[in-house]
């Protein structure tokens, strides 16, 4: 994919997070059973935070980064996640918080990231959290550098990857808090990735698909 190609499609999907986003639709297909969409208890005891999906060419193709979460964490711990964490009153707002977890877990640097837009936050009743996803774009790829204590691994995918390997599937799945149950998810390459990850990558499939149905000039 040349530079231009690049550019295009940037442009396009910030276009495309402006529009009505197909977020409810999108995260019930990847919502583990028994599971609420929405807080059923008081709003106000909701914990809020934001995650940072970045993406940036390299090899020719544009890709993002998910981390592995060390399995020693009481909530999803050892889960397929994208860099993020709770918000700090310290934030600004929580794109700062996005952009400041993402630093803080994996060494970017937020002077050379653009956000682009925002994907539908989403509830984690477990967690009872809402995740706020924020679209981030990097003309080249960020010299990583994980935090061992919040990070245990970190992999480099092509989004296109999300789009072509998302057969929809059950599998069991273990947790501190709910022992082992099945839950939808999909596999990249040998990663399971279920719950809230799974749940914003299905929103932003929707939204990635339709940029490639119309080629750039």
């Amino acid at each position: 994919m040349l530079q231009s190609e690049f550019a295009n499609i940037k442009n396009r999907l910030k276009e495309a997070l402006k529009s009505e986003l197909p977020g409810q639709s999108a995260h019930r297909l990847m919502l583990p059973q028994g599971r609420d969409l929405y807080p059923t208890a008081d709003i106000n005891s909701i914990i809020r935070s934001s995650v940072l999906m970045l993406l940036f060419p390299y090899n020719g193709e544009i890709n993002t980064c998910l981390i592995r979460r060390p399995s020693t964490m009481r909530y999803h711990g050892g889960q397929i996640a994208f860099p993020g964490g709770r918000y700090e009153p310290t934030d600004k707002d929580l794109i700062q918080t996005a952009l400041r977890e993402s630093f803080e877990e994996i060494g970017t640097d937020i002077n050379q990231l653009e956000i682009i837009g925002a994907l539908t936050p989403l509830y984690v009743q477990v967690s009872n959290f809402t995740i706020n996803p924020f679209i981030g774009w990097s003309e080249t790829m960020p010299p990583f550098q994980i935090d061992n204590r919040e990070v245990d691994e970190i992999f480099i995918i092509p989004v296109e990857k999300f789009l072509h390997h998302t057969t929809y599937q059950f599998r069991e799945v273990t947790t501190k808090i709910h022992g082992t149950f099945e839950a939808p998810g999909f596999y990249v390459d040998q990663l399971f990735v279920w719950g809230a990850t799974a749940m914003i990558i299905s929103e932003f499939n929707e939204i990635f698909k339709s940029l490639l149905v119309v080629k750039s000039p």
